[in-house]
């Protein structure tokens, strides 16, 4: 680097136009090479629940312990809404989606024939009409 009489540093112009297009291409290049690049699929555990649900304060409990239970195994909501749109079928106007990252479908029968989820099954049972899938997701 150069510097003038007072001692002030010079910048040559080129030279930082040139480090700064260098810079923005090769960031650019990185951000297309890392969303083009094939990322490896990874298995979910998932469970699709529909149906019809009685509003009852007994399933508030439910709710609660469900959440709590999900959580300690992993999982987390994709999908809960009481009132979807029914296109096809009898199922109810209920719709829940789980999914467990790195689970498999034996890990979600697992889940399902805990101990902790068959309790809650007694729970929610005379509240509830619900088709219960389990399946294994790849995305």
């Amino acid at each position: 680097m150069a510097s003038d009489d007072d001692g002030t540093l010079l910048i040559d112009p080129m030279r930082f136009n040139l480090t700064a297009v260098v810079g923005i291409a090769a960031g650019s290049i990185g951000l297309i090479a890392g969303v083009l690049i094939p990322k490896p699929q990874q298995n979910y555990g998932m469970a699709v629940v529909t149906g019809t649900t009685k509003a009852e304060p007994a399933m508030k409990g439910y709710i609660e312990k469900v959440d709590a239970l999900m959580e300690e195994w992993g999982c987390e909501y994709l999908v809960r809404q009481r009132n979807t749109l029914l296109m096809e079928g009898d199922g109810g106007p209920l719709t829940v989606v789980t999914a467990c990252k790195g689970k498999t479908l034996q890990d979600g029968i697992d889940f399902y024939k805990s101990p902790a989820y068959q309790e809650l099954v007694k729970l929610r049972a005379p509240f509830t009409d619900w088709d219960f899938r389990l399946v294994q997701g790849r995305f």
